[in-house]
C-alpha cells in the first residue's frame, strides 16, 4: 500500500479501527441515508419513510433529521428536502450528478461516503489549496473511475484528531451545530493534488496518512461501509 505517513503515525490497523468506528456511527449512517435516499437532494423523502428504513419510530426520525442532516437539510411537513447550497459555508467543491451541478461544503473523507450512494455517476471538481492545481474525480457506485491528476490523494486524520470531535459528541447524545462543524473541522480536510502537497497538512495532523484517491476506496473501512449502506438503502450497483 502506497501511503505517506506522519513520522508520528500510529499503527495501520488502530487507524483503519478509528475509521471504521467512524463510518458506522449512528450519525453519520442517518446523515448518509437521507442522502442517499434524496440523491443529494433530487428528490425529496418522507420522514416515514426514512423512519422506516432506520428503523426508528417517526417522531424520532423527525428529530434526528433536523439535528444530524447535512448542512443545508431542512424537515418541513413531514418532508425531507436537502440543498447544500444552503450551507453557512462556502463550497470548496463542485459535485456533478447526472446533469446537476451544484457546490458544497464538507471535507474530503465525505467524498468516499456518499460517492457510492448516488446514481448514476458522480464528478467532483476542487482546486489543491496548496498547488492551486484543479482536480477532478469521478465515481460510480462501485468503483473510481477517473483520478486527474493521477496523484491526488485523500488525507484521513489519526485516532486522535479533533477531527473527530464531532462525530464522537453526537454519538454520545450531545448536541452538535453541523454547520458550525462543518467550518471548524472540515475545512481542515480538503483533496490534495499530490502527496508531496499533502507534507504541510501531515506535519499539522499527527497521526493522520493520505492515501491515493483509488487506494483509499479500496480501504476496507470504506469497502464495509459501502456494503452496508447498499444493504440498508436496498441499492444495486
Amino acid at each position: 500500500m502506497s501511503t505517506i505517513e506522519h513520522c508520528n503515525g500510529t499503527g495501520l490497523a488502530d487507524f483503519l479501527a478509528k475509521l471504521s468506528w467512524a463510518n458506522t456511527t449512528e450519525p453519520l449512517t442517518f446523515g448518509y441515508t437521507v442522502i442517499g435516499l434524496t440523491n443529494f437532494g433530487e428528490r425529496p423523502v418522507g420522514i416515514t419513510r426514512l423512519a422506516e428504513v432506520l428503523d426508528l419510530p417517526v417522531n424520532q426520525a423527525e428529530v434526528r433529521a433536523g439535528q444530524w442532516g447535512w448542512p443545508g437539510t431542512r424537515v418541513e411537513n413531514g418532508i425531507i428536502t436537502v440543498n447544500p447550497e444552503r450551507a453557512k459555508s462556502a463550497p470548496r467543491r463542485r459535485l456533478q450528478i447526472g446533469d446537476r451541478r451544484f457546490g458544497v461544503s464538507g471535507c474530503a473523507p465525505d467524498i468516499f461516503l456518499y460517492a457510492p450512494l448516488l446514481r448514476p455517476s458522480l464528478q467532483v471538481e476542487e482546486t489543491c489549496t496548496v498547488t492551486g492545481t484543479p482536480i477532478r474525480l469521478v465515481f460510480t457506485p462501485s468503483r473510481v473511475e477517473h483520478v486527474e491528476p493521477a496523484g491526488a490523494v485523500l488525507p484521513l486524520p489519526g485516532p486522535q484528531s479533533l477531527l473527530y470531535s464531532c462525530a464522537e459528541a453526537a454519538s454520545n447524545g450531545e448536541e452538535v451545530d453541523a454547520d458550525a462543524c462543518d467550518a471548524s473541522l472540515c475545512s481542515q480536510a480538503p483533496l490534495f493534488s499530490s502527496a508531496e502537497a499533502a507534507r504541510g497538512w501531515l506535519d499539522a495532523h499527527p497521526g493522520g496518512r493520505v492515501f491515493p484517491i483509488r487506494e483509499a476506496w479500496d480501504l476496507s473501512a470504506y469497502r464495509d461501509y459501502r456494503d452496508r449502506m447498499s444493504a440498508l438503502l436496498g441499492l444495486g450497483s
